[in-house]
């Protein structure tokens, strides 16, 4: 099946954690959920379809009609000719796909999620550092480790100083500790009530980090991984997801290339993308791996593997909708005021400045792209 049935749903690596088809997210995650639901229209071909609780249908007919999206609208929660593709999968989200009208026979079964959610733990992405530091002819940072104890933890603190523990499942920013922002027994003591609550707790060292940034992939489940772009984005100083870059992909790859030098940038990523093959064995879908330039330009090529979508598949399927030479940021903005100022298009319809809201008004959150007029020269 070619076409497919999109649906957000942000809260899918908190599903992942707890581990129940019945997980309830909490009221924040609910929210941003029920704001975000017309994302996919970005990313969407004709044909596709999302699950939608419910939207604003004048801005929706607008909104297709003004950037020439074709053949594209809310699911009718009984067609089959349709691919699954939540943002992420868990039990939790093949739940909500059934909920919709989707049917359950054409969803991963029992075995096919618990494969995923242990695939999602946070232990991959150190087999995939070490596949690619084995296969690169120059260093990269060291691969993050695994404690199940605090005496693992306070040994890796005394050898390494400033640390990051991270939660197996978790997400933006979430489930992340930083040793500088507080003293040595606080520290412990949160690492061990991750390990009490996960089993156990990755640790690696807080680089002096100069640019994050991602490569975003497409898995066809029987051994071929696509590279579909590059994404760049901005995170708040304890690790949460900020905003992502909006332009061409030359100019994010450049960005990147500037710091880490292209040759070195461009073998990372081919070994990024012969590593992975074998660490996601049967996957289907999107995959963004995680990565940041440190300020000496060495690369940290695996820091999270995330099995879903991401905001940078939504950014890249925006930027298609750019004028030539437009730049700007892609935020997820709480409580929002109405934009500040209109959104500007050229000749083509394209967007080349202002504010534009890539969901319907909401209250409680909007997915804002804020761009720059390109110089003409």
């Amino acid at each position: 099946m070619d076409k497919k049935l999109y649906m957000y749903f942000p809260e899918n690596d908190l599903a992942l954690a707890a581990a129940t088809p019945s997980y309830t997210a909490p009221a924040a995650a609910l929210r941003l959920h029920r704001a975000g639901e017309a994302l996919p229209i970005w990313e969407a071909r004709p044909g596709d379809r999302f699950v939608c609780s419910g939207i604003n249908a004048r801005w929706l007919g607008q909104t297709l009609e003004a950037f020439g999206i074709e053949d594209v609208d809310v699911y009718d929660h009984h067609a089959t000719d349709l691919e699954a593709a939540p943002w992420g999968w868990s039990a939790a989200s093949r739940r909500a796909m059934a909920d919709a009208g989707y049917p359950m026979e054409l969803m991963p079964d029992d075995d096919a999620l618990e494969f995923l959610r242990a695939l999602s733990h946070r232990r991959t992405s150190i087999r995939l550092a070490e596949a690619v530091a084995a296969a690169l002819p120059f260093a990269v940072t060291e691969a993050a480790t695994e404690a199940a104890d605090t005496d693992h933890v306070r040994d890796y603190l005394a050898m390494h100083g400033h640390v990051i523990a991270k939660a197996p499942w978790s997400s933006s920013g979430r489930g992340i500790v930083r040793s500088r922002n507080m003293p040595e027994d606080v520290f412990l003591r949160q690492a061990e009530g991750i390990i009490r609550r996960q089993g156990s707790v990755l640790l690696e060292q807080e680089w002096d980090k100069a640019l994050d940034f991602a490569l975003l992939f497409e898995a066809d489940g029987q051994g071929k991984v696509e590279r579909r772009g590059v994404s760049v984005f901005d995170t708040t100083p304890h690790g949460g997801y900020c905003a992502n870059v909006l332009a061409d992909q030359d100019t994010l790859t450049a960005r990147v290339a500037t710091l880490a030098g292209r040759e070195r940038f461009e073998a990372v990523a081919e070994a990024v993308a012969g590593a992975l093959p074998a660490i996601i064995g049967p996957y289907r879908g999107p995959l963004g791996v995680d990565m940041l330039v440190c300020s000496d330009g060495t690369i940290d090529a695996a820091v999270e593997l995330n099995l879903r979508r991401t905001m940078g598949f939504v950014a890249l399927g925006f930027a298609r909708y750019l004028a030539p030479g437009a730049q700007g940021r892609l935020t997820v903005t709480a409580e929002p005021t109405p934009p500040p100022a209109p959104a500007v298009t050229d000749s083509y319809g394209r967007l080349a400045g202002g504010v534009f809201d890539l969901t319907p008004p909401d209250p409680h959150f909007a997915f804002r792209a804020v761009i720059d007029t390109p110089q003409t020269h």
